[in-house]
C-alpha cells in the first residue's frame, strides 16, 4: 500500500507540474496575452521577475522596464482564463482543509505542491495584468465601504 501511495503522489506532482507549465507558458499567453518569468543575470547572480502584457503597458517591478504591444483577447477566453485561474487555488485550499479535518496526512505533500503551483500562477498573472489589479482594488474598496456603512447602521 505504501508503494502505491508514493506512486500516486509522484504522478500527481508530475501532473501538477505539467499543469503549471501549460498555464504559465501557453494558456496565459494565448488566452489573455500575458506572460511572466524569472531571469537570472549570469554575471551577478541576481534575479529579476519580468511581467509582460500584450495589450497594455506593464512595468517590471524589479528592473522598471515597460513592455507594450497590441493584442486584443476574446472576452469569453479572458473570463474563462481568470475564472479557472482563481478557482484552482480555492479548490486546492478546500481539499487541504478537508485533508486536515479528516486527518489525511498522506495528501499534505501533494496538496501543498498544488497550492504553491496554482498560487504562483495567480500571483504571476495578477502582477502582469493592470486590469486585474484595478478590479481587485475596486472590489476591496467596495467591501470596505460596505463594512463602514454596515457599522454606521448598527450604531
Amino acid at each position: 500500500i505504501i508503494e502505491e501511495d508514493v506512486l500516486v503522489t509522484v504522478l500527481c506532482i508530475l501532473l501538477l507540474a505539467a499543469d503549471f507549465w501549460v498555464v504559465k507558458n501557453i494558456t496565459g499567453r494565448l488566452l489573455v496575452g500575458l506572460r511572466w518569468w524569472n531571469k537570472v543575470d549570469p554575471a551577478s547572480g541576481t534575479t529579476s521577475w519580468i511581467y509582460e502584457s500584450a495589450n497594455q503597458a506593464t512595468t517590471n517591478t524589479t528592473t522598471n522596464t515597460t513592455t507594450t504591444n497590441n493584442n486584443n483577447s476574446n472576452a469569453f477566453d479572458s473570463k474563462f482564463f481568470w475564472s479557472v485561474l482563481y478557482a484552482a487555488p480555492l479548490l486546492w485550499t478546500l481539499s487541504f482543509v478537508a485533508a486536515i479535518l479528516f486527518l489525511k496526512v498522506e495528501a499534505f505533500v501533494t496538496l501543498t505542491c498544488a497550492l504553491v503551483l496554482s498560487g504562483s500562477n495567480v500571483y504571476g498573472y495578477y502582477e502582469c495584468s493592470v486590469e486585474q489589479r484595478e478590479k481587485w482594488n475596486r472590489w476591496m474598496s467596495r467591501g470596505a465601504e460596505m463594512g463602514v456603512v454596515g457599522a454606521m447602521m448598527r450604531n
